[in-house]
Formats: structure tokens, sequence, C-alpha cells
């Protein structure tokens, strides 16, 4: 007879406890107290055989989520699994508990639930709380909710170690007998340390040996004298003969000249930084005899900053315009002025849908480069504050939904796709431009 067998108090003795089968127990279960199942088996094997028996037993019209669970699974992947499983391509929040996500699906599709969790004894006690809440509201709103769980008696010793939260809301059962088990069950008793076991008198065993190993340290050291702290301290010269230390510290030491530092070259200018940086050729003709030291990471930021535009956030991914269309024709400045207007109420007037970001600039003067990378794209222009100074952000035309943003992106050309364009909601926008125009 196994050890659960032995802890429960179950005898071999076919007379003294009814033995029923375990699925009968958990269909009882499910129909009249409908709370949450966790069956219970040391051995693994036997455990599986009546999982995969159960799982048989869910009638085709339930919607049944079944996840066999491991120690590397945390509580996000555990909760994308059940709702993965249960609505395919339903968009839900990982971090909300199982009760909410669960119930709202439920009450959206109309359609009993079932969800089977294997080798529970991996949950985190977050997660096993959040399946028996699910069980318990779904029971308050007459929704059919199945809540089964496989597992180790590590599981019975979690819900015992807190029985405050799971009192009257969850049932225990034998994988072996198919009888219940109370949360105080023995087998459920997690195991002391052996060192609890040791008897009061091995204490003091232990106690007094280490009390003579200390007094037998301290009679040692006092013989060899070395607690005589006013002893005068000595040391061996070259000659092996004792000097006193303190004879040679009171005599006094020779004078050390300290030459003063020669001057060092000067450091480089967020200037010279950036002019080498934009034109390397004009830089080598300014470079001046005096050797440049090197920069310092206050200097290289201050360079970097004053040609870039970036956000904490990571919202904004753009560079600024340095006067690239310098070259271009007269004509061309005008239309592409004319073709980069400002139009905050165009996103305004679209609060729902999404947008792909493909750019931010100080300046409207755009580089020509990025205008040629625009040809035969349709975009649309809105400003915002960035660091405390207006920019302007560069997006498609709005979408509808999320997934014909996404394909909208990927149909993008290769040059604007190699600036890592993203998908922003037009309610983000809204905020922005609504927090620009107070600013001004």
């Amino acid at each position: 007879m196994s050890a659960l067998i032995k802890n429960i108090g179950l005898s071999d003795d076919k007379t003294s406890v009814t033995k029923i089968s375990a699925n009968a127990r958990i269909d009882y279960i499910l129909r009249f107290s409908k709370q949450a199942i966790i069956v219970v088996d040391e051995s693994t094997e036997q455990n599986g055989q009546i999982t995969n028996q159960f799982i048989a037993t869910i009638p085709e019209q339930h919607n049944a989520a079944y996840i066999s669970l491991s120690a590397q699974f945390n509580d996000i992947q555990i909760r994308c699994r059940i709702i993965e499983q249960l609505s395919a391509g339903e968009l839900f929040d990982p971090e909300i508990s199982l009760a909410v996500s669960v119930i709202n699906l439920a009450r959206k599709s109309q359609q009993a639930i079932a969800v089977v969790l294997d080798n529970s004894q991996h949950l985190s006690l977050q997660i096993l709380h959040e399946v028996v809440q699910l069980a318990a509201i779904a029971k308050k709103a007459n929704l059919v909710i199945n809540i089964v769980m496989f597992g180790s008696p590590q599981t019975g010793i979690k819900v015992q170690e807190n029985k405050s939260l799971f009192q009257n809301k969850l049932t225990l059962l034998s994988a072996q007998s198919g009888q219940l088990l109370p949360i105080n069950s023995a087998i459920f008793n997690a195991p002391k340390p052996k060192w609890y076991a040791l008897k009061i008198n091995k204490w003091l065993a232990s106690f007094v040996i280490a009390l003579v190993l200390v007094a037998a340290s301290i009679i040692i050291l006092l013989q060899q004298n070395s607690f005589n702290f006013a002893q005068p301290l000595n040391a061996e010269s070259k000659g092996s003969s004792i000097v006193e230390l303190n004879t040679v510290l009171t005599k006094p030491q020779p004078t050390v000249l300290i030459s003063e530092p020669k001057p060092t070259a000067q450091t480089a200018k967020a200037n010279d930084i950036f002019l080498s940086l934009t034109e390397p050729e004009k830089f080598k003709e300014q470079v001046i005899e005096e050797e440049i030291m090197p920069a310092t990471a206050n200097d290289i930021m201050l360079a970097m900053t004053s040609i870039s535009v970036e956000e904490d956030d990571g919202e904004v991914n753009g560079i600024e315009a340095l006067d690239a269309n310098v070259d271009k024709p007269l004509a061309a400045k005008v239309a592409t002025q004319q073709a980069t207007e400002v139009n905050n109420n165009y996103y305004l007037n679209n609060i729902d849908g999404y947008v792909i970001q493909i750019a931010a600039f100080r300046e409207l003067n755009l580089p020509a480069e990025f205008l040629a990378s625009l040809d035969g794209v349709d975009f649309h222009i809105y400003q915002r504050l960035l660091n405390n100074a207006p920019v302007y952000v560069i997006t498609s035309p709005v979408f509808s939904d999320k997934l014909l943003a996404q394909q909208e992106l990927s149909a993008m050309p290769a040059t604007i796709q190699a600036r890592q364009p993203w998908i922003k909601s037009t309610k983000v926008i809204n905020n922005e431009i609504n927090a620009f125009l107070s600013s001004q």
C-alpha cells in the first residue's frame, strides 16, 4: 500500500473504505458543489491515466483548455496559454487575472468552459488562487466553468500553508481511492528538517565541545603572549638585526619634493566633435598644433544631442534634418513644403484607429534621401512635444484595426522598414496633440 493511503488513514481492508472512481467523484463535484478540484496522487503514472480519462469525458460542446505545467512556466505564460486555447485570436491583457479574463470570455461566448491543469505542483500561489476564485465567481454567476487540476501532494501542502485563501472554495481528492481529503490531512504536512529530530542532550554536547575548543584556543594564545599590546613592534632589517619600529618612526623623515604636473592639453570641445562627425575633411584642415585630449562622456552626449532626437520610452526614432535640401531646386523645395503640412485635425477626427509611425523631425525641411523613400507612400503629419520642444511626426493614414496596419507595415518599401517603423494607437496620438496644443 502506498504512502498516500497510509497517510490518509486508509487500510488494505476493502471493507473499511469504499473506493470509487476518481472520475466519478470529479463528475459529482462538478455537477453539485461546482468547486475547483485538485486530484492528488504520489504516482505520476497513475495521475496521468486519470488525467487522460477525464479529458476523454469532456463533452464536445465544451470549450476546453489543457496545459501540462512545468517549473519553467511563469504566471504570464500560463495565463496566455489558457486564454489562447479558449479563444484563439482574442486580444487580452496577460497581466489581468484569470478570474476576470475567463469570466468575460464565458459571458461573451455563452459556452461551457473546462480548464484542466496537469502537474499543478508547479503552479504559483497567485495562479492557484486565481483559478479557485474563477470557479467561485462562475458558481455565483451561474456560468459553467469547470476547473480540475492534477498534481502531487506538494500542491496540497501549498493549499494547507495558505488555507485561509482556499477554505470552502476548493476540493481535494485522492486519485487512488476517490475519497475527499481535508486541508489539514497528514499527507499535506510539510516534512521537517532532520535537525529538528535531535534531542536536547545532543545540543548540550555540541555546545560543551565548542566551549572547550574556544577555551583551549584562548589558553594557547595567552601562552604565546599574543595579547600583549604594550610590547613594542619589531621588524627585521636586511642584516637580520631587530629594529624597533617606534624608534624608526620617531626619526625625522626625508623631505620628498613633488614636482608640479605639467599642463595638459585642452579636452575636445563639442563643436570639434560635431565638425569631425559631419565634415571630417574640413576638421582636418582646422586641426591645431596642440594635442587634443580624448573627449569626455559629457562632450560626446552634447555633440550627439545636437543632431538627434530621442525619447526615453523609445516612442520616437528619427533624426533632425541637417539642411539636406541645400542642393535641391527651388521648385522641388516648394513641392516638398506643400506635401509636408501639419494636419492635427486628421488624427483628432479619428478617435479609434491605428497608424504606422515612420519618423519624427525637428524641422519640416526633410532630407532628400528620406523624401525619396516616401515616393508613392501616403502619409500625414502631426505635432507633439518632446523634451519641451515641438516635433513633427510622420505617420501613415489611419487604419480601422491593428491587423490592417500590420499588413500595410509589411508591405512598405524596404527603405522605410529600415527605419524600424512601428504601430501606434490614435488615442495616444490625440493625447500628444492635445498636450502640444495646450502648451501653445
